[in-house]
């Protein structure tokens, strides 16, 4: 497991045993938050993507690569979308 997963595990652990009482209790609670974390950390990827997209798009020297600049960022958005979608999460990410 990378850094990055593990500094967010704690983070939900964190959130889930200090907001609910003690003992096995905090385990949904503390899943339920890994989830949206997880889930907003890799929208967050697909966002930062697209940011950089529509900055290469601006600096595109021609109308092809700007068309395809413009295909990967609908393309993108559309991850998000499922991604909501398939995690039932309305407000992460944008």
């Amino acid at each position: 497991m990378n850094e990055r997963i593990k500094k967010l595990a704690d983070e939900a652990q964190y959130y889930a045993e200090y907001t609910t009482p003690q003992g096995l209790e905090w385990l949904p609670a503390f899943k339920e938050k890994f989830f949206k974390v997880m889930t907003t950390e890799f929208i967050g990827l697909l966002e930062y993507e697209i940011a950089l997209l529509e900055k290469y798009k601006e600096e595109s020297f021609n109308d092809f690569d700007r068309r395809w600049h413009e295909g990967k960022i609908v393309h993108f958005q559309k991850m998000i979308d499922k991604t909501k979608d398939h995690f039932g999460v309305d407000n992460v990410g944008t």
